[in-house]
């Protein structure tokens, strides 16, 4: 029986989980691309810019008015 010393981390085996990793639909969490979808994106741009190109029109018809 070996005694081993205080304050030594205790040994733990290596578990490798084969049942999960040779399944068809397993995919590995580190290996994922990500799959975006453009028009989440392309969205929130286009509103911003109508905004903007509103905003610069209205200006544009007070100031040519004047």
């Amino acid at each position: 029986m070996q005694i081993e010393p205080a304050g030594a981390p205790e040994r733990q085996e290596i578990v490798v989980d084969t049942v999960h990793d040779l399944h068809e639909d397993h995919s590995d969490p580190q290996q994922q691309t990500v799959q975006q979808n453009l028009w989440v994106a392309l969205l929130p741009l286009a509103l911003i810019a109508i905004v903007v190109l509103g905003f610069v029109a209205s200006v544009w018809t007070i100031l040519v008015a004047k």
